[in-house]
């Protein structure tokens, strides 16, 4: 029997993708939010109500977030206070962050900041970032590039014109979005285009709406697991374990099983999201549907709805789910050293190494050179 042929697609991108049967366009699309944590577009014959559960934030208001001066001031204060040479520090970091130097940026490239926050408290009213992870889309290489920065980096931060030094989540907690973007760019001069901000808890029913995921998980880490909760006696380890969620959520947050605290545990947050991008290209429609659901209500984002419609057509119309998925890290001996300073975690970066690495594996080149007299901040603090 002869098949009617199809009408030819013509016209842009979201002509393009709105002759894309029902059900193949809600698959690829519902492949973006997981790919990001954000909706970049929503199939089916509900995308308005789909999208209206996002919370998009007001671009023309700056953010509030709770009074961090009566919160964490006291902590970071007494934590530099221990540091040797704090004052040398202090202004390596000033000089570097205020050097003029331009955050990088190209029409070729779209990044997009992941800030995983522990608690939907902090989604609305402001807290520590628990987890930041930029994903970078490169049309041009067509590569999806996924880096990690440590929440536990001591940096300068300038939030609404006042000046201080502390880790690098709390820029969230003392001025919400506006100031860790800020900080962000200024440290590691990468131009960031879009946030998305999720309760991270939210990530137990994202993973259980899609049946799990199946990862890697190492014997020490499931034995610490099981020395340190009552509920997780039986933590599975091995090749393609499958996590229900709330066993991925706990893996993915554990920190101290391993001497470097925060850079291992950065690297299992991104096993767990590319493991969850694989789970998410074989769910079922109503399993994807489900994701979507649990989703969209823990999510704060300044895409508007157009653009992410906008993004999810040319993500079809260009294959984006069919991008080489690389990491870049800053983890490297030569880049970091972690220690603890009265017991805190801290992270010190050679940020301008740091940010060339960043910027090279986004864009394939840097805007930054290096002298070889150059002074790093493990030289100016002891015990590093």
């Amino acid at each position: 029997m002869n098949q009617k042929p199809k009408p030819e697609r013509k016209g842009n991108p979201l002509t393009q993708f709105l002759w894309l049967d029902k059900q193949h366009r809600a698959k690829n699309l519902t492949f973006f939010l997981m790919l990001f944590v954000v909706i970049f577009a929503v199939g089916l014959g509900y995308v308005n109500a789909k999208l209206g559960k996002i919370d998009y934030a007001d671009k023309n208001a700056s953010t509030q977030t709770m009074n961090g001066d009566e919160i964490y001031d006291d902590e970071d204060y007494e934590i530099m206070q221990s540091i040797d040479a704090a004052g040398s520090l202090n202004d390596y970091l000033s000089k570097w962050a205020n050097n003029d130097g331009v955050p990088m940026s190209s029409k070729n490239v779209i990044n997009v900041l992941l800030i995983g926050l522990d608690s939907a408290e902090a989604l609305e009213k402001g807290g520590r970032s628990d987890t930041l992870i930029l994903v970078s889309l490169n049309k041009k290489t067509k590569t999806i590039n996924m880096t990690s920065l440590f929440r536990d980096t001591w940096t300068y931060m300038n939030i609404r014109g006042v000046e201080r030094y502390g880790k690098i989540n709390s820029s969230y907690m003392y001025g919400g979005v506006d100031g860790l973007l800020e900080t962000i760019e200024k440290n590691f001069k990468i131009k960031i285009d879009y946030y998305a901000a999720v309760d991270f808890s939210s990530f137990t029913d994202i993973i259980n709406a899609l049946g799990g995921l199946t990862i890697d998980v190492e014997q020490y880490e499931a034995e610490y697991i099981r020395s340190t909760s009552t509920d997780h006696k039986e933590f599975p380890y091995g090749k393609n374990v499958r996590l229900n969620g709330w066993q991925a959520l706990v893996y993915a947050r554990i920190r101290k099983s391993d001497s470097d605290s925060d850079v291992s545990r950065t690297r299992r947050q991104r096993k767990v999201i590319m493991a969850l991008m694989d789970s998410a290209r074989g769910a079922s429609l109503s399993q994807l549907n489900n994701a979507i659901d649990s989703l969209l209500r823990y999510v704060k984002t300044n895409l508007t709805k157009m653009e992410i419609l906008s993004y999810g057509a040319q993500g079809l119309a260009n294959g984006w789910m069919n991008y080489r998925i690389q990491e870049t890290t800053i983890a490297d001996d030569d880049v970091f050293r972690a220690g603890y300073i009265g017991g805190t975690a801290l992270v010190l970066i050679d940020f301008a190494l740091a940010a060339q690495r960043i910027q090279t594996g986004i864009y394939g080149e840097s805007n930054i050179e290096l002298s070889e007299d150059r002074v790093v901040p493990f030289q100016l603090v002891s015990g590093f």
